[in-house]
Order: structure tokens, then sequence, then C-alpha cells
């Protein structure tokens, strides 16, 4: 009996895991190149992946392909892309300025033809009132849909001309994200900038930038870790002072619910939920490449990897089942298996918290009492009988065991 169990929950583990987690490459899918620099999800949930050779649309069944060859595009090298209120996607690339697509026509926007400023663009940032903020590598670009006025080293007091992003407080106050230039506050045309040296920013490029709804500022640096500003006033997360994996970040998003996604060049996917941080990297998840570039994610939780040589990866957070180090894992002792009314876990590492999860993906709420952050009880009273997976969240990462209740 005790075999015909253990084969059950191997079938089931396998099931819940191939269907929660997916990566689409050149190898399994019409994904034009493995190098993913941005997914933007649009109005009707359609994916957009912004690659090293060309662009992807992706409706979670069919595949559109766009580069040079077959549309309007001026560059294959995609680094950013961005919906208008009228639903126009705005298109960065590397060296062929902004090309807009309206789902039928294409335009573009080059130094040759426009007022822009430079033909290499990281990101194209709309304002609340519809104007676009075009950051490159030679200044930054305004554009009315009418005219052009362009920020420089020369003509303002922007610290450097390599812009890569930007989030706009209000109609007058805008935050500019620097490589090598720190964080720059745009009021109406005056600059002030906060840097290494005026503001103990941990690191002077910033490669991601986001404001959230309480109105604290997030930056990803490439090699100082995770800051929030407020104001004036920054605090860093970095690998002394919190629980973040790494210092070596690339991007930054949020979801609807304020969670943090942070993309890192050697631990793969990071998210901080309130103080907490847990990470997917090769080690210890099927993340198949520990530089991920960018993350997006779905209203339906559905998350969103982009990696530097190995495609996207696709995964529901709610039912994703972790494979970790034999070595952490066995440093976990959970009993009794099968339990009835109560399981004991006692750790070796210090637990940030525990979750419980039914075959379906389902997140049950269990009560529990912790004598410290080593042993942990929780009521399993209310559980109907069945098959259930344990995620215990520790600062090495996050544990998996598979519980029965009968």
């Amino acid at each position: 009996m005790k075999i015909v169990r253990l084969f059950i929950l191997l079938i089931i583990s396998s099931n819940a895991f191939s269907q929660s987690f997916v990566n689409y490459s050149r190898s399994n899918s019409p994904l034009p190149d493995d190098q993913c620099h941005w997914i933007t999800i649009d109005s009707q949930h359609r994916k957009w992946f912004c690659t090293e050779y060309g662009l992807a649309m992706f409706d979670d069944s069919v595949w559109t392909v766009y580069t040079t060859l077959n549309s309007g595009l001026t560059d294959n090298s995609i680094k950013q892309l961005v919906f208008d209120a009228s639903g126009i996607a705005w298109i960065s690339t590397q060296n062929g300025g902004v090309c807009t697509f309206d789902g039928t026509s294409w335009n573009s926007f080059t130094v040759s033809n426009s007022g822009i400023c430079s033909d290499h663009v990281r990101s194209v940032n709309i304002d609340p009132n519809g104007n676009k903020w075009i950051c490159t590598s030679n200044g930054l670009s305004f554009f009315d849909d009418v005219s052009w006025l362009t920020y420089n080293i020369t003509n303002s007091g922007i610290p450097v001309n390599h812009i890569s992003t930007m989030v706009f407080e209000n109609d007058t106050v805008r935050w500019l994200a620097t490589i090598n230039g720190g964080l720059s506050k745009m009021t109406n045309d005056s600059f002030y900038t906060y840097s290494v040296s005026n503001a103990f920013l941990p690191d002077n490029s910033i490669l991601g930038l986001i404001r959230d709804t309480n109105s604290f500022l997030w930056l990803a640096c490439p090699s100082g870790g995770l800051v929030r500003g407020f104001g004036s006033n920054f605090y860093n997360f970095n690998i002394n002072t919190s629980g973040i994996p790494t210092d070596g970040l690339t991007s930054v998003t949020i979801d609807s619910l304020q969670n943090l996604y942070i993309g890192s060049y050697d631990f793969g996917l990071i998210k901080k939920s309130g103080q907490y941080f847990n990470y997917w990297s090769t080690a210890n998840s099927l993340m198949p490449d520990d530089i991920v570039y960018c993350s997006a994610v779905e209203q339906t939780g559905i998350i969103w990897a982009g990696t530097a040589s190995h495609g996207v990866v696709r995964f529901d957070e709610n039912s994703w089942l972790n494979i970790n180090s034999a070595g952490i894992r066995n440093k976990i002792s959970v009993f009794p298996v099968p339990c009835m009314d109560r399981l004991n876990i006692v750790s070796e590492k210090n637990i940030q918290r525990i979750e419980i999860f039914d075959v379906t993906g389902k997140r049950h709420s269990c009560s529990n009492e912790s004598i410290d952050r080593h042993n942990y009880f929780i009521d399993t009273s209310l559980l109907s009988p069945g098959i259930y997976f344990l995620k215990i969240y520790t600062f090495e990462g996050i544990i998996e065991k598979i519980i029965t209740k009968e």
C-alpha cells in the first residue's frame, strides 16, 4: 500500500510541475531569439517579447513574429515596447530609433527623419498626458506627437546623456534612471541628481525603475542591489542588509498586490513580498538561466520571465513546485506523514513562512504556532483527507514537501 501511495505522489507532483512551468525558446517555439530584453502584456492579454532578433507576439495559442524582413521594423534588436492610450505600440530598438505599430501600419522615428536625439533607444515612457519621453544613449527626447525637444548635458542639468528609463510622479515631476549618472529628479525643466556621492546610493547606474501605489520608488542596480526611495531618502536592500540573494540586478516590475519581481545576473528571478525575498534560479528550480533580464505578471498571477540565453519562462507561482538541493531539503524535518490534526516542522534554517497547497494549486489557510524560527506546529484539522504540497520559505530558498492528510 505504501508503494502505491508513493507512485501516486510522484505522478501528481510531475504533472503539477509540467503544467505550471513552461520554457519557450528557439528550439521549441517560433520565438525568434533566445535573448529576451523585455516583456509587455497588452489589454487583450497577449504577450509581446522583445528579443535580440525580432519581436514576437503570443496569445497563448498562436505566435506572430515581426522582423525587418516582414514588417516596418528598422532594427531586429528590440529593447522595449509600450502601448499608448490608443493601443499603438511604441517599440525601442538598439540602432533603429523608435518604431510604431497600430496592428496594421508601421512608422518609424530615427535621427534621419525626426528630432529624436539618437537611434540607440533604451525605452519609451508615456506620461499621463500622452507625451512620449524617449530615453536614449545620447540624451532624453520629448515628443508630443507634433514637435520634438531634447535634454542633454549641453543644454540642461541632466547629469549624463545615457538614460535607461523614467517614471512620472505628476505632470511636473519626473524621475530619470541613468547609466553612471545616478537618479535624477526633473521638476519642470530643472534637474536635481542623487548619486553615490551625495545621497548614499549604492550604484550610479540604474537599470530598472518603478513607482508603487505608496509613492515609493524602486531602483534595480547592476552592482548595488535594490533601492527604495521616498523624497530624498533612500534605503538599500543588499546581501548584507536583507534576504536578497545578490546585488547584481537587471530589472524590477510590480504586480497588483505590490509584490516586486526582480531580474538578476546570477540568481534568476527574485520576488520581494513584504519583507521576504525568494528566488527561482537554476540551482533551486527549473529556471533554465540564472540571468533574467525582465519579467511581467498577468492579472491571473501567471509570471513571465525573459532570460539572457534560454528564451522566456512561464510559470504559475501558486502551483509551482521548487526543486531544491538535497543539502537544504535534508535540513528540514516534517512529521508525522501522513498526518491527522497536527504537523510538526523542525528546521536547521530560519523559517520565514509556510504555505500549504492542494493538488489543484489552491492555497489553504492553516493556523500555525512557532516556538522559534526553527520549530513550527501546523493545525491541519480543517484539511480534507488527501495530498498537499508544503512550501517552506527560508532565506536560502523554498523547500517543497509532499504531505498526506488522513
